[in-house]
């Protein structure tokens, strides 16, 4: 019978192995459902922020689309920075005030994107519902995190 190579206990596992056999990973499915249309609707966005631009649109319109592509990004932003809170604890260095701070800047972006656009009911459901209740729940999983407070 031919041994291994490698002990299979010596053989360490990726930190995104030990992610996805954990717990946590309900997080990051919460994460990719509440958030996954954002992020492609954000990557749109950066496909037509030139086309903006170039096709004559009023320039008040092109800023527009401008400030709310940087503040959907601050929200992405302050998203990930969450999930690494959530997912890993012991290794943040990133100030809770910034993380508020941009998390409000995303979402006030959101709130614009659908005051400015008319969204079918399905759509602002997937748009801005799924987003809201999403931050709404992570501000709360690291609300002792974000506060200061030690854990109990």
């Amino acid at each position: 019978m031919p041994r291994p190579c490698v002990e299979p206990s010596s053989v360490s596992e990726s930190p995104l192995r030990r992610l996805l056999r954990s717990p946590r990973r309900v997080y990051l499915l919460e994460a990719v459902v509440c958030f996954g249309p954002l992020v492609v609707l954000l990557g749109l966005g950066v496909v037509q922020l030139p086309l903006v631009f170039a096709a004559g649109e009023p320039q008040a319109f092109a800023w527009l689309f401008t400030g709310l592509l940087v503040g959907g990004f601050c929200g992405l932003w302050a998203l990930t920075k969450l999930l690494l809170i959530l997912t890993r604890p012991q290794r943040q260095g990133v100030s809770p005030k910034a993380v508020v701070l941009m998390l409000l800047i995303g979402l006030g972006c959101l709130l614009g994107f659908f005051w400015r656009w008319q969204l079918t009911p399905s759509a602002a459901f997937m748009l801005v519902f799924l987003p809201l209740v999403g931050s709404a729940h992570f501000l709360f999983l690291a609300r002792r995190y974000l506060t200061g407070r030690p854990p109990a």
